[in-house]
């Protein structure tokens, strides 16, 4: 379920996958206390983290999200289904965590995909 591809290209399962929304547009309180403004979009962050990835995969992941915008798919939970939609991606890096002969391993590896 929170399988993502970008570009139909399959990333490995995060251990952690988060959906946010958020508004854009214009909002401010009126005399009365109510929130009035104009809506004008509502757009989709996913955050994605691994906990621990070979160099391969987070090879794959920091290749994938190289283009400023991809197309990304995802289960979104409002329609219960898989979504494509373009979005920005960003790589927020990772740590070496080991090299065990000759591997070496990537920990807290995170993403994060917003809706153009």
């Amino acid at each position: 379920m929170t399988e993502i591809t970008i570009d139909r290209e399959r990333l490995p399962s995060p251990d952690t996958f988060s959906i946010d929304y958020e508004s854009i547009g214009s909002f401010e309180r009126n005399a009365n206390g109510n929130l009035v403004g104009d809506l004008v979009a509502m757009k989709t962050i996913i955050a994605a983290n691994w906990r621990m990835l070979d160099n391969a995969s987070f090879k794959l992941i920091l290749g994938q999200t190289q283009p400023l915008f991809a197309k990304v798919e995802y289960y979104d939970p409002e329609s219960g289904s898989r979504v494509e939609k373009l979005m920005h991606t960003r790589p927020n890096g990772g740590k070496v965590a080991l090299d065990v002969a000759g591997q070496i391993w990537w920990k807290d590896v995170a993403c994060v995909f917003i809706e153009r």
